[in-house]
């Protein structure tokens, strides 16, 4: 499954409305490749019915607007790579510390991990 580019920048409020929606929500902290290879990034993989996005659409449009590169096929299974990413999410993460720490790592021009589960809900 390729992994689809989320342009905007990801926030807490659009996690709050995937949730909302009925939208399955995983997220993960990829800083698993050198800077020059890609930045680091939030991996989202989602489980979306038919009817979730159609409320996610009606209730929360800035949110699938963001996420129609996935969601405009339809029902299913998304992995999204979110390169631009609200503070707010990572300060909110029980993993904060870890996720601080593999950034850094990446910045001074190693490799880090992958960080999974860094969910706070």
């Amino acid at each position: 499954m390729a992994k689809i580019p989320v342009y905007e920048t990801f926030c807490t409020s659009d996690i709050e409305a995937l949730l909302d929606s009925g939208i399955t929500v995983n997220l993960a902290f990829d800083a698993s490749h050198n800077k020059q290879e890609k930045s680091v990034h939030l991996e989202l993989l989602i489980d979306a019915s038919h009817q979730a996005i159609q409320l996610l659409r009606s209730r929360h449009n800035d949110t699938y607007i963001k996420l129609k590169g996935a969601l405009i096929q339809g029902e299913g299974t998304y992995k999204l790579e979110c390169h631009h990413i609200e503070q707010g999410i990572v300060d909110s993460s029980p993993k904060s510390y870890e996720i601080r720490q593999n950034r850094a790592i990446v910045r001074h021009g190693d490799v880090g991990t992958v960080i999974q589960d860094i969910a706070w809900w």
